[in-house]
């Protein structure tokens, strides 16, 4: 099956008690070293974040999709298609977290609910671009 997806982006927040090297360490579990980027925020109490992030598109994309989709477990995978509808926006954005320790220290990608997480997005691409064409598009890359 060719996987449908338009693009990937991902994001995660490194705070100042944090090592930036570490951080980056645990998002390229997901992306390439050379598509890693980074910009500073102002966080709460004038303290700076640095968010690291990237993005992939076309062939890298699906590559990225498929890595995922090759690591984790069945049962994530069941607890995603259980969760579709509350990760799925109608524009065919679909939202994951991972566990940013676990990759950073085993290199595995692990789910989580937690704040402190890598974020990434699919962006489903489908004709006709609809909600149930991106619900069918899901279920078939998680069974």
């Amino acid at each position: 099956m060719k996987i449908p997806i338009r693009s990937v982006y991902g994001q995660t927040y490194c705070h100042e008690s944090e090592d930036i090297e570490k951080v980056k360490r645990a998002f390229e579990v997901f992306f390439p070293k050379k598509e890693i980027k980074q910009k500073i925020q102002s966080g709460a109490y004038s303290t700076k974040i640095k968010i690291v992030y990237a993005e992939v598109k076309g062939k890298k994309a699906r590559d990225l999709v498929k890595k995922i989709l090759d690591r984790i477990s069945k049962l994530e995978k069941n607890k995603i298609l259980n969760e579709l509808r509350l990760r799925l926006s109608e524009e065919g954005k679909f939202y994951l977290r991972f566990n940013k320790q676990i990759a950073y220290e085993k290199g595995k990608i692990t789910l989580t609910d937690e704040e402190d997480s890598i974020q990434i997005i699919f962006s489903i691409e489908s004709y006709p671009s609809n909600y149930a064409t991106y619900l069918k598009i899901l279920k078939e890359l998680f069974s």
